[in-house]
């Protein structure tokens, strides 16, 4: 039940006009999302709180302690590196600039240890887990591409949130099972 909350985290990337997202909102509004910082911190709140304390009853203490620190780790870098750009970003129409990768690797570093833990305490349809993570990380990289800049295209960026929000869902009903089967 406590995992609920962490559905969060599709409606803030199917809907990123809601400023709540990891990417900028498709509407262009940067200066309106810069000012919502409050918004996407509670999320990531809601969100991972919930996931973490399961990950707690199929991993060690440690390994959980781990998991947080890079979650929450990836998360602040990519709040002050992405909040920084935005407000070097004058005007609302402006390129933006996309600030460091850093944060997104530690974010890949966390789910991918997540889907390992999962997937070791899992005892049925192993495979749900890693096309769970993949689901993730492709819908992850269609956002990313095609959400802004020379590439962007809404309809394409409308399956990447799709496809993410299937892989998050699936990793979450991974992450239930391998809980409730400890």
């Amino acid at each position: 039940m406590l995992l609920l909350l962490s559905l969060f985290s599709p409606i803030a990337e199917l809907f990123p006009n809601l400023y709540m997202s990891w990417w900028i909102p498709d509407n262009g509004k940067l200066q309106a999302y810069l000012k919502a910082w409050k918004r996407r911190v509670a999320v990531v709140l809601i969100v991972w709180s919930p996931i973490l304390i399961t990950l707690g009853l199929i991993t060690s203490t440690m390994m959980q302690l781990f998991v947080a620190l890079l979650v929450f780790t990836a998360f602040g870098l990519r709040l002050y590196s992405f909040d920084n750009a935005l407000e070097q970003t004058k005007g609302e129409n402006n390129d933006f600039a996309e600030p460091s990768k850093i944060p997104e690797i530690i974010y890949f570093i966390a789910f991918s240890t997540i889907g390992w833990l999962i997937y070791q305490s899992t005892s049925d349809n192993h495979w749900l887990v890693p096309v769970g993570i993949i689901l993730i990380y492709f819908g992850a990289f269609i956002m990313s591409t095609f959400r802004n800049g020379a590439n962007k295209n809404f309809k394409i960026d409308v399956i990447g949130r799709i496809i993410f929000t299937f892989g998050f869902l699936l990793n979450l009903y991974n992450l239930a099972s391998a809980a409730l089967l400890i």
